[in-house]
């Protein structure tokens, strides 16, 4: 039995540990409330993703003290009824069929099965309320425009603000709480401790994501927060992890690790190296002493030397460069140009980023587009309406056709080029005058490729190469486009035109020293602008193509019908031949068949008779059945078959194969 100083200690520990628990408790529920309010409430405040998603680990920071409460208050009724026991121990006599005892003596035993039981429900529920606020998250950002902001760039400063003095805040609380669980009887505020000081992680990397949309980066609040979502994801399913392996692995007969403890967590906030992080969950896993062997000694002896050579030999690496076929290489040292024109192969420099090599290949092609169609990831954001609501939302946009028509919106607005008006040969003149010039939008790419003696010009003279392209090529479309015409640029002239611009688009960039040759310039997309000049553009077209279109149809129908008349008109006239022919001959042949049989009959009368009738019953009496009789007979004996029948009628047809 334990002694009374023992139980005293129990009494104080459980009781500091309940008084603890109600300060974790009450730091992370303001945590909690501020995060909601700032975050949430208050968007215009902060309004970032990675800020509102601190609300978990707060939220779980705060069911693992109110956990630790319970604990603390159910150990101080144990050891306090401990006492009370080791006090009706001590005295003289005693009642053998008391049982009040028993009955009064009820704490201990709730705080066995809450330490039993409640780490189980503690996991269950640590999982759904993970899973509950990542599903709201979830929904929330689904539901959200594509290109709204959650943050601007005028409210960053104060996100930057609020993420900081919670950060202060979440790492002492955590710290102060990691570094009180060091004790056995404190190993329930571990949880809190380790949650806050994810909190402060989180709070951390909502610093520094605002500060990079301060600096007009405002994708770095998105996508740090889906990185969070997902770690968030993995350590909730730990939890449904950890829950299920506890039927099933083996167990020493003293446990002191609840199961909702998060082993991940515990490798960076438990006290302790990493190592011993490690073989403290090994140990705890297996149900022996892992962190006892031999080969977890020497992986803590040599883990990490291993890692700094290992990430020593990758820092050398970056020594070796090699320029590859049909490139050119330049050496720089500490930023300065060394040596240029290197031929393909393998060279050594000093490791990053003391020294490197860049690589320009002089086969590939590059392009540039002017007047190149609208990007929504360029699009301005809109203004928020002051009230925390945030942009409105946009009509969600229905996918391009493969065709797409002049009226139809679909490019930037910057892409309009000016272009000449043909003279009509009116003169105008006075107030109502107009300007002979007219509008078109163009997209047009320019191929080129880098020269190999325009290496160094390319690289080093100029800072940004095909922004400047990109700015020669707009000069010399619009220099070319302000002398043409529109209907010339838009059919017979375009590849004049990509000709011309070509030209001049390389003498420009050899006046720059670019360092390039272009290859190809080609127009794309020309057409009208759609405000206004591309309806009565496109009815004029769609007339000029009706016309074309009828043209057409009456040559086809000419084209149809004569063939036709023609062939009908010899069909008919082949057939009259045919049957004038037929008609002709057949006369013939039966007037001489006649008078063959007329010379035949008046040379044997009789013979000629017989001959005729009996061809009539060869002939044309073929299928009929016929009995000889002899006319000179006496008498006569006729034997008739009447086994098959004479005549047939329906009854006797095969139907069998008919279908």
């Amino acid at each position: 039995m334990a002694s009374k100083g023992d139980i005293r200690a129990a009494i104080d520990n459980s009781r500091l540990t309940t008084r603890l628990s109600i300060i974790g408790g009450i730091t992370s529920l303001i945590l909690l409330v501020l995060t909601l309010v700032l975050g949430a409430v208050k968007g215009e405040l902060v309004g970032a993703d990675v800020f509102s998603l601190a609300v978990i680990p707060y939220s779980l920071a705060l069911l693992f003290s109110i956990s630790a409460l319970i604990y603390g208050m159910l150990g101080t009724s144990a050891a306090i009824e401990n006492e009370e026991k080791m006090l009706l121990a001590g005295r003289a006599s005693t009642n053998a069929l008391n049982v009040e005892e028993d009955v009064r003596f009820t704490a201990g035993r709730s705080f066995e099965n809450y330490r039993r039981f409640a780490p189980y429900v503690l996991s269950v529920l640590a999982a759904l309320l993970v899973a509950g606020l990542l599903g709201y998250f979830f929904r929330h950002w689904a539901g959200r425009p594509a290109d709204a902001t959650p943050i601007g760039v005028d409210v960053a400063t104060k996100s930057a603000l609020f993420s900081a003095i919670l950060m202060l805040v979440s790492v002492f609380a955590g710290a102060f709480f990691v570094g009180q669980s060091r004790g056995p009887a404190f190993r329930w505020l571990r949880p809190v401790g380790a949650w806050l000081v994810t909190g402060f992680a989180v709070m951390f990397v909502s610093t520094v994501a605002a500060i990079f949309v301060r600096n007009n980066i405002p994708a770095a609040d998105t996508y740090a927060a889906r990185v969070i979502f997902w770690l968030y994801a993995v350590l909730g399913l730990e939890f449904i992890t950890n829950f299920v392996i506890e039927f099933y692995r083996p167990r020493t007969m003293r446990e002191t690790r609840p199961i909702f403890e998060s082993r991940l967590l515990a490798l960076f906030t438990e006290p302790g190296g990493v190592m011993r992080n490690i073989a403290a969950a090994l140990d705890y896993q297996f149900g022996f002493k892992v962190s006892g062997t031999w080969l977890y000694s020497f992986m803590e002896r040599s883990f990490f030397p291993l890692v700094i050579i290992w990430a020593v030999i990758l820092w050398g690496f970056t020594m070796i460069h090699e320029v590859g076929p049909s490139e050119v290489g330049v050496k720089e040292r500490l930023g300065k140009v060394v040596e240029t024109d290197l031929e393909p192969g393998i060279y050594w420099t000093l490791p990053w980023p003391f020294g490197e090599i860049r690589q320009f290949s002089c086969t590939d092609i590059h392009q540039v587009v002017i007047g190149e169609l609208h990007d929504e990831k360029e699009e301005e954001a809109p203004e928020d309406d002051g009230h925390g609501h945030g942009p409105a939302p946009k009509a969600k946009k229905t996918a391009l056709s493969p065709v797409v028509l002049w009226t139809a919106a679909h490019g930037g607005e910057d892409n309009n080029f000016i272009v000449a008006v043909p003279p009509t040969g009116k003169e105008s003149s006075g107030r109502n005058s107009e300007a002979s010039i007219s509008f078109i939008r163009m997209v047009i790419p320019i191929d080129y490729q880098i020269r190999r003696d325009g290496v160094m010009n390319y690289g080093y003279k100029n800072l940004d190469p095909e922004k400047t392209l990109t700015r020669i090529g707009e000069q010399a479309a619009t220099e070319y486009l302000a002398s043409s015409s529109m209907m010339e640029v838009m059919s017979t002239d375009r590849l004049g035109a990509e000709a011309a611009m070509k030209k001049r688009i390389q003498e420009l960039a050899d006046m720059h020293e670019l360092g390039i040759r272009i290859v190809a310039v080609t127009i794309l997309d020309a057409h009208p602008p759609v405000e206004k000049v591309a309806p009565a553009y496109q009815n004029v077209i769609g007339a000029m193509e009706e016309r074309e279109t009828m043209i057409w149809k009456a040559k086809a129908y000419a084209a149809k019908t004569l063939p036709e008349a023609e062939s009908k008109a010899l069909q008919i006239t082949s057939d009259a031949e045919s049957y004038r022919y037929t008609t002709k001959t057949v006369a013939e042949a039966e007037s001489g068949r006649f008078n063959t049989q007329l010379i035949t009959y008046r040379a044997m009368p009789s013979m000629f008779r017989l001959r005729s009738y009996l061809d009539f019953l060869e002939k044309d009496a073929k299928d009929i059945r016929k009995f000889v009789i002899a006319s000179g007979l006496s008498s006569e004996v006729y034997e008739l078959n009447f086994e098959q029948k004479e005549r047939l009628d329906l009854t006797d047809a095969d139907i069998t194969s008919v279908k």
